[in-house]
């Protein structure tokens, strides 16, 4: 039953990953003159969607329609550099098996267009540790 537990959020994670960030990305840069740039100051551009009395880069995403949690109810962040005009979503993955979902996931995310890279830190048998997805966003 665990197994099947944890493939049913998988496929979720997949398609918050693939499917949801893009389009929260996308949402956000058409209310802002097709530019991720105003995420470089939060503050002054969003309000405090998760209610821990700080605007950030999660808050304007969350705005845009994402979850406050991973499938396995845990808090992810994001970050934007402006730089690079990029966004990387730190997703946390807890449990025995975590390495293993990390995997997965890693596996399912390979490929699609508006991720530029993903970064996994965790080994097939961790027990916890990111999978950090960097998102074009130009």
């Amino acid at each position: 039953i665990n197994q099947s537990s944890d493939d049913a959020k998988i496929g979720l994670a997949t398609a918050f990953l693939t499917s949801n960030v893009p389009s929260a990305i996308s949402s956000y840069r058409a209310r802002h003159l097709s530019s991720c740039r105003t995420m470089a100051d939060p503050e002054a551009n969003g309000e405090d969607v998760d209610g821990d009395d700080e605007v950030t880069v999660k808050d304007l995403l969350m705005a845009r329609g994402l979850a406050s949690t991973t499938p396995w109810d845990d808090d992810w962040s994001a970050v934007y550099a402006d730089d690079t005009r990029e966004i990387t979503i730190t997703f946390p993955l807890t449990g025995t098996n975590a390495g293993d979902v990390a995997a997965a996931l890693e596996s399912n995310l390979a490929g699609r267009s508006q991720i530029v890279s993903i970064d996994n830190d965790l080994d097939a048998d961790a027990t916890d540790g990111d999978l950090s997805i960097v998102y074009s966003c130009s």
